[in-house]
This record gives structure tokens, C-alpha cells and sequence, in this order.
């Protein structure tokens, strides 16, 4: 018969401890696992009690997750013998992996959260005494610090609290959307898809250029990617500046054409530009060199230095005026 404290010193073979374990201290893995599946409702016991004293940001998800590791180490390390009852000894044990959960979660120093203990109490205590939420400054006042030094402590607060992206929010409200739903990714590298369209914007740039005869794609590619003067660029291809800034032109517009067969919101070349026919036989030439393999390809060559062998493409067409 067990006794008062749940011990099993006068229990028969086979029988069990806690209606749990078997009494002859030959416990399995199985029989230690059993025990912790049978106990589960402690942990919603024990994170219910924490709950109510952390703030509402943090997962309760996250609390009974780590209240069961804490409750199959405890069914691992029981001993019937010590005379302690299983339920006693695993709220404990629940209650200590919770604890230490949120305290790896927490990026707040002890400092701060004593700090802000005591700011919160003031807060309270004024609101008692002044029936109106008192301002920083008659906080501060009552801690004897600067008011500036609420303001820091606050703010240092805020950006030490974790949030997890999956947490609803407005639930009061009958919105179901997630806190990540409502932020704005600035960074289009982590949004597959217009990481996906700019990598096809790029490759598809590199392939025309690489199109491109090799005058005006020289003058287009160290004017625009380089930042090189014209007359500079005119020097060097002993050409007059004017003559330079036609090339560059030719090679705008041929990107012009080109891209308004490919993209939708591109404006059209001017009736008047020169070079009509040559533009229109580059376009189908890029046209039919341009794929995805040739795009992949030409965004993985650095700026400025594609090839129409780069390309998959052959010779280029000239499109002069």
C-alpha cells in the first residue's frame, strides 16, 4: 500500500508508483515516456501561472514547448524513492525550463528589467495618487532620476523585446493576419520574386548590351557604367564628342527598342531616330539569342565586361544610322 507521500516501500512486485512506474525500479525508456505523455497537463498548468506575469509579446507556443522538454527530463529523472510525489517534481522541473526558455529569449539586461520594474511601479503608484497617467517627468521625479532617463530606459526596452512574425494581431478584432503580414520587406534579395525579376532585368540588360556593336556598346558601357566623360571617351576613339554622344544615342535606343518587345510600360524610339531597319534586324537577333540560360549566364558577368559570346549569341548587328 502506498503511503501519504506517494512513496512505494510497502507496495507488491509489479505494482506501481505514482499510477505510473512500475515499483521494482526496473524502468524502460517506454514506461519513463508513458509517464511524461500521461502528465502533459502540467505543463499547461505550470505555463498558465508564468504566463500571467510575462509580457504578451512572448509565444505562449513557445513556453509549453519548453515546459514538455522540461517535463520528459523530469519523467527521465524521477526516482519513486526520494518519496516525492511525480506531480511536485515535475511542476519544478517545468517550471525551471521555462524560466530558463525565456531567459535565453530576453536580450534585457537584469538591470534593465529592474529598472523598468520600478518605473512601472512608480507609474502605478501615481496613477493611484493623481486618478490620470502621470508624464515622464513626474515619473522620473518619483524615482529621483532625470526624465531624459525614463525615456532611455523605455526605448532601450523596446528594442530588446523579441516578436515572433507568426503572432496574430488585432485578434481582438476578428483580424487573423500575422505580425509578419504587416511588414514591408525593404529588401528585395529575401522576396523571391522580385529577387527572381531582377535577376531576369539584369541578365536581360547584360545580354542587349552584349548585342550591342562594339562602338556604341563601348560608348554606352564606360558612359553609363564607368562614369566616364564623353569627351574623354570621343579622345580615346579619336572621334569628336559629338560623334560619341550619336553612338551612345544609337545604343539607347536599339535598348529602347528591344526592351519595349520584352517589358511592358517601355516608351517607344522616336520616329525620328535614325537607324530604323538596323534596329529592328538587332531586335530580332536578341530576340532570338535571349533565353533564360543566356540571362542566367550574363548577370553572373560582371558589369560592363558581357559578350555576345557570353550571350550565346553571334555576330552582332550593326545598327548605325
Amino acid at each position: 500500500m502506498n503511503n501519504a507521500t506517494g512513496t512505494a516501500t510497502d507496495a507488491a512486485p509489479g505494482a506501481t508508483v505514482e499510477g505510473s512506474l512500475p515499483a521494482d525500479a526496473h524502468f524502460t525508456h517506454e514506461d519513463r515516456n508513458a509517464l511524461a505523455e500521461r502528465n502533459l497537463h502540467l505543463v499547461d498548468h505550470v505555463v498558465h501561472q508564468l504566463a500571467a506575469g510575462f509580457p504578451r509579446h512572448v509565444d505562449r507556443d513557445e513556453l509549453r514547448g519548453a515546459g514538455a522538454a522540461g517535463l520528459v527530463d523530469a519523467a527521465h529523472r524521477f526516482d519513486p524513492d526520494t518519496g516525492v510525489p511525480f506531480a511536485r517534481y515535475a511542476s519544478i522541473r517545468i517550471r525551471g525550463a521555462v524560466l530558463d526558455a525565456t531567459r535565453t529569449r530576453d536580450w534585457a539586461t537584469r538591470r534593465l528589467r529592474r529598472d523598468l520594474r520600478a518605473i512601472e511601479h512608480a507609474t502605478s503608484d501615481l496613477e493611484d495618487r493623481l486618478r490620470r497617467t502621470p508624464d515622464d517627468a513626474e515619473v522620473a521625479a518619483e524615482l529621483g532620476v532625470e526624465a531624459a532617463t525614463v525615456r532611455e530606459r523605455r526605448a532601450a526596452a523596446l528594442t530588446s523585446t523579441l516578436l515572433t512574425l507568426d503572432r496574430p494581431v488585432g485578434e481582438q478584432h476578428g483580424d487573423t493576419d500575422s505580425l509578419g503580414d504587416r511588414i514591408v520587406e525593404e529588401d528585395q534579395t529575401w522576396l523571391p520574386e522580385a529577387n527572381f525579376e531582377h535577376q531576369e532585368l539584369v541578365g536581360t540588360l547584360r545580354t542587349a548590351i552584349a548585342h550591342l556593336p562594339e562602338l556604341p556598346r563601348r560608348v554606352l558601357v564606360e558612359h553609363h557604367f564607368e562614369g566616364r566623360l564623353l569627351r574623354d571617351i570621343a579622345d580615346d576613339l579619336s572621334v569628336t564628342e559629338a560623334r560619341a554622344s550619336q553612338l551612345r544615342h544609337e545604343a539607347l535606343h536599339a535598348l529602347q527598342a528591344y526592351f519595349g518587345t520584352a517589358f511592358d510600360g517601355v516608351p517607344e524610339v522616336p520616329s525620328s531616330a535614325p537607324g530604323k531597319r538596323r534596329r529592328t534586324a538587332y531586335v530580332a537577333e536578341v530576340s532570338a539569342a535571349s533565353t533564360w540560360h543566356a540571362h542566367e549566364q550574363a548577370t553572373a558577368t560582371p558589369s560592363g565586361t558581357a559578350t555576345p559570346a557570353d550571350a550565346d549569341a553571334g555576330r552582332p548587328v550593326e545598327i548605325g544610322a
